[in-house]
C-alpha cells in the first residue's frame, strides 16, 4: 500500500456531490491559478469529474490544431473508465507545468518521471499519453467497483461495468450514485489496464467533439477572445530578411481615428546573426483592429534592408549550384563502400530533385493577446504549447518570476508546426508594457507569408547504381538545403548494401518546422528516386518496393520517434494501398499510377495516385488511396481524416505553392501569388484506410504527407513520361506537351 501511494498520481475527492479525480490543489477546469505551478512531480493526473446525476467530463492536456486530439485522448480515458463516450463532455485543461530545475523556466509536470505531454506537434499526442491516460481510467473505475462492492456487501469480483453504471445481477449503480464513496476508498495495488482485444470505444469511429462549436462559429479560437479594456495591435515589420527600422514618421498615423499610441519593436535577438523570434518594426496601437490597420497604413518608415538585398530566387539556385559543387559536406549516414559498388553498376543514374520554400499559410493567421501588469502576465494564445510561451516571455522579461504568468491556450485555426513560435504572443506583451492595458496582436494574411519561418527549400542530388538484376547497389544522397535539419537515413538508406548520405546547407530564411519537418521534402525525394531507379531496372514500382523490403527485412531507423523499420508493415500497407486503387488494372490512354511510400515520426504511410494527363498538359487527380498504419487505431474516423488532409495538403503544396524572394525580401504575400490547391484540383475519388494491429500507437498528423507528393509525381510520369524534378508542378505540364 505504501509503494502504491508514492507511484499514484491522482488526487480524488468529493466535492458538490461530484467525483474529481484531478491534480491535487487544482480545481477541474479552472482558470487561472498559481497552484498548477507547484511541484507535483509524481503525484499529477489528469481530470476526470462524475457529477452526482452521472454527467461525465475528461479533460484533455493537448491543445486541439485540428488533429482531433480533444477527442481522441478523452478515448482513452473513457475506455479504462467504461462509459458511453457519446454522452462524454470533453473539456480544455489549464496548461500543467513546474518551476524547470535549477533554471529560470518551465517544464512540464512529471508522472513516474515521464513529461506529462501538453503539446501538439511531432504527433506525439497518442504516443505519449496512451498508457497513461488509460490508467486514470482504470483508477476511476476501480474506485467506483469498490465502492460499489462495499454499498451491496458483495465482492468487488462480482461486479462488473457498463455504460457509467456498477452492475451486480438486476442492480445497476450509477457512477454519479458512488461518487462521495468512491472518493473515500483506498486502492490497494494499480489497477489492470484492458487487453487490446478488449477495447469497446478504443478503435471505433467517433465524430469530434468540437464539431457542432466549429459549425456554429462559438469563440474557441484566441482570434475570438478578449479581454475587459483589451487594444487591438498591428505591426508594420521590416520586410527585408533580417533588416531594421532606420527611422520612421508617425505623425500621420496618430491622427488615425481610434490610433492610441505607436510604439517601436525592436528585433529579438538584436543579433542579425542569429535567427529572429520577432521581426524589427514599428507596432501601432489601435481602439480596433481596422483603426490599427488604417494607422500602419500611414507609417512612414526608411528601411535597412541588411544584408540579404542581394538575395533573389536566381541567386539562391546559383549559391546551390556552388555548394553542391564546393560546399563542405558532412556525410550523416555510410555504409557500405559506395565509389566502388557505383563504380561497377550495371546502369547507372544521376537525379537531382528541388523544392521550394514553403509557408504554414495556416487558415488562422498567428495571434496573441498579453496583458503585462505589475505582478503577473495574462496571455491568451493559440500556439501549440504553453511552455514554449512562457519560456520565451521569460526571456523578453527576466524580471517576472515563473509563477507570475498564466496562459491559456486555445483551439488552434491549424499550426503545422507554425505555432511553435511565440513571435505574435510576444509583441503583444511588448504593446502591452508599453500602453498598460491589454492588447490583441492579428497578423494579417500579408504578414503572415511575409514573417514566416519557412519549411526550407532544397535541393537533392543523387547518384544511384544496379546490379544486373535491376536492385539497387549503391546510391549517394546529397541533400542541400537553407536549414541544418535533414533525413538521409530514411528508406531506403538502410536497404541499400553501399550508401552514403551527405549534407550541405546555408540558412537564408528563417526556417521552422513544417508538417512532417524534413520527412516532408526528403519523401519526395527519395522516393522519385526509388521509382526512377525502378523504370530504370524495367521493374514494376510497386513490386520493387515489395521487394526491398523482403530482401533486408528489418532495418535500423535512428529517427524521431523511431528506431527500426518492421518490413512486414511498409509491404502490409503497400499492399492495402495498391488494392484500394486498383493497381494493376488497364488504364485509359493518358491515365497513370503511381507509388510510394515512407515512415514519420514512427508511423508508416503509402499512398497510390490514379491521374490523367491531357494531350495539352492538363492534370486531373482521378483518385488517391492513403494507408497508414500508427499501430493501436483510437479513432479510425479521426485517422482517415488526418490520411485525408495531409494528402491534401501534400498535393497542395506539389501543385503550386512557393514562396519567392527578390530583393532580398519575400515577395509572395497572399493567396493570389502563393497558390493553395482549389476544388477541382482535389482527387475525384478518396479512399483512405487505417491498418490495424495491437502495436503501440504512433502518431497520425504528419505520416500522410511525405508519401503523398511523390505518388503524385511518379503518377504523372506514369501517365505521360514527364518526370517532375522541380517543385511545384505549376505548368510544367502544360510547357512539357506543347514540346
Amino acid at each position: 500500500m505504501e509503494n502504491f501511494n508514492r507511484r499514484r498520481f491522482l488526487k480524488v475527492s468529493a466535492a458538490a456531490g461530484a467525483l474529481v479525480i484531478s491534480a491535487p490543489g487544482i480545481s477541474f477546469a479552472q482558470g487561472m491559478s498559481n497552484e498548477r505551478y507547484r511541484n507535483l512531480d509524481t503525484n499529477l493526473g489528469f481530470y476526470l469529474k462524475i457529477d452526482g446525476d452521472n454527467k461525465i467530463t475528461i479533460g484533455y492536456s493537448v491543445p486541439d490544431d485540428g488533429t482531433g486530439v480533444s477527442t481522441a485522448l478523452p478515448m482513452l480515458v473513457a475506455e479504462e473508465l467504461d462509459v458511453d463516450f457519446k454522452s462524454v463532455n470533453v473539456d480544455k485543461l489549464p496548461p500543467l507545468y513546474k518551476k524547470a530545475e535549477g533554471e529560470n523556466g518551465y517544464e512540464n509536470q512529471t508522472y513516474k518521471g515521464q513529461p506529462i505531454h501538453q503539446s501538439t506537434g511531432g504527433s506525439q499526442a497518442i504516443r505519449r499519453s496512451y498508457i497513461m491516460l488509460r490508467q486514470a481510467g482504470a483508477e476511476a473505475r476501480a474506485r467506483l467497483v469498490k465502492a460499489a462492492a462495499q454499498k451491496l456487501g458483495v465482492s468487488e469480483n462480482d461486479l462488473s461495468t457498463e455504460n457509467g453504471f456498477v452492475v451486480h445481477g438486476s442492480n445497476r449503480l450509477s457512477y454519479g450514485s458512488l461518487v462521495d464513496a468512491a472518493a473515500k476508498v483506498t486502492l490497494s495495488s494499480e489497477p489492470k489496464l484492458k487487453d487490446y482485444a478488449d477495447y469497446k470505444i478504443i478503435g471505433t469511429d467517433q465524430p469530434q467533439k468540437a464539431a457542432l462549436d466549429i459549425a456554429l462559429g462559438k469563440p474557441i479560437y484566441c482570434m475570438d477572445m478578449e479581454l475587459p479594456g483589451m487594444l487591438n495591435a498591428v505591426i508594420a515589420r521590416c520586410p527585408y530578411i533580417d533588416g531594421v527600422v532606420k527611422s520612421y514618421d508617425d505623425s500621420k498615423a496618430l491622427k488615425v481615428p481610434g490610433v492610441r499610441k505607436v510604439v517601436r519593436i525592436h528585433r529579438i535577438p538584436e543579433d542579425r546573426n542569429q535567427q529572429k523570434i520577432i521581426s524589427d518594426g514599428v507596432a501601432v496601437i489601435a481602439d480596433n483592429h481596422w483603426a490599427a490597420l488604417k494607422g500602419r497604413d500611414a507609417l512612414e518608415i526608411e528601411w535597412d534592408d541588411s544584408k540579404w538585398a542581394h538575395a533573389d530566387d536566381a541567386w539562391l539556385n546559383s549559391e546551390f549550384d556552388r555548394m553542391v559543387k564546393n560546399g563542405k559536406r558532412e556525410i550523416k549516414i555510410e555504409h557500405g563502400d559506395f565509389d566502388a559498388a557505383y563504380a561497377k553498376a550495371d546502369k547507372k543514374l544521376e537525379v537531382a530533385y528541388e523544392q521550394p520554400y514553403w509557408a504554414h499559410a495556416t487558415m488562422e493567421t498567428p495571434c496573441g493577446i498579453a496583458d503585462v501588469t505589475k505582478d503577473k502576465i495574462t496571455v491568451i494564445a493559440g500556439n501549440q504549447t504553453a511552455v514554449r510561451v512562457m519560456n520565451d516571455l521569460m526571456k523578453v522579461f527576466p524580471e517576472y518570476r515563473h509563477d507570475q504568468f498564466d496562459v491559456t491556450l486555445m483551439r488552434l485555426g491549424s499550426g503545422f508546426g507554425r505555432k511553435f513560435i511565440v513571435d505574435a504572443v510576444t509583441e503583444a506583451a511588448l504593446c502591452s508594457k508599453a500602453v498598460g492595458k491589454p492588447v490583441k496582436v492579428i497578423w494579417t494574411r500579408e504578414d503572415d507569408l511575409e514573417q514566416d519561418f519557412y519549411n526550407p527549400k532544397g535541393r537533392h542530388v543523387f547518384r544511384g547504381g544496379l546490379d544486373k538484376n535491376g536492385k539497387i547497389i549503391a546510391a549517394n544522397y546529397l541533400h542541400c538545403s537553407t536549414d541544418n535539419d535533414f533525413a538521409t537515413h530514411a528508406f531506403p538508406a538502410h536497404n541499400i548494401p553501399n550508401y552514403r548520405g551527405e549534407v550541405v546547407h546555408k540558412q537564408v530564411l528563417p526556417s521552422g518546422p513544417w508538417r512532417g519537418p524534413t520527412e516532408n521534402v526528403a519523401g519526395y525525394a527519395m522516393q522519385s528516386f526509388v521509382d526512377e531507379m525502378a523504370h530504370l531496372a524495367g521493374q514494376d514500382p510497386l513490386e520493387y518496393r515489395i521487394n526491398m523490403f523482403r530482401e533486408t527485412g528489418d532495418t535500423p531507423h535512428p529517427g524521431f520517434s523511431s528506431d527500426f523499420i518492421r518490413a512486414d508493415r511498409f509491404i502490409n500497407i503497400l499492399q492495402i494501398a495498391a488494392k484500394n486503387a486498383g493497381w494493376g488494372k488497364k488504364l485509359p490512354k493518358g491515365h497513370g499510377m503511381g507509388v510510394a511510400s515512407f515512415m514519420t515520426f514512427g508511423g508508416y504511410a503509402a499512398a497510390v495516385v490514379e491521374v490523367k494527363v491531357d494531350d495539352d498538359g492538363t492534370l486531373t487527380i482521378i483518385k488517391a488511396s492513403g494507408t497508414c498504419d500508427p499501430g493501436v487505431v483510437i479513432n479510425p474516423l479521426g485517422c482517415k481524416g488526418q490520411i485525408e488532409g495531409g494528402t491534401l495538403d501534400g498535393f497542395s503544396a506539389a501543385l503550386g505553392q512557393e514562396i519567392k524572394i527578390d530583393g532580398g525580401r519575400v515577395i509572395t504575400n497572399n493567396f493570389d501569388t502563393y497558390h493553395m490547391a482549389r476544388i477541382a484540383q482535389a482527387p475525384i475519388e478518396f479512399e483512405a484506410e487505417v491498418a490495424k494491429n495491437n502495436i503501440e500507437p504512433r502518431g497520425m498528423g504528419e505520416m500522410a504527407l511525405p508519401a503523398a507528393i511523390p505518388a503524385l509525381c511518379n503518377a504523372i510520369y506514369a501517365a505521360c513520361g514527364v518526370r517532375i524534378r522541380k517543385l511545384p508542378i505549376a505548368d510544367q505540364l502544360k510547357t512539357a506537351m506543347r514540346r
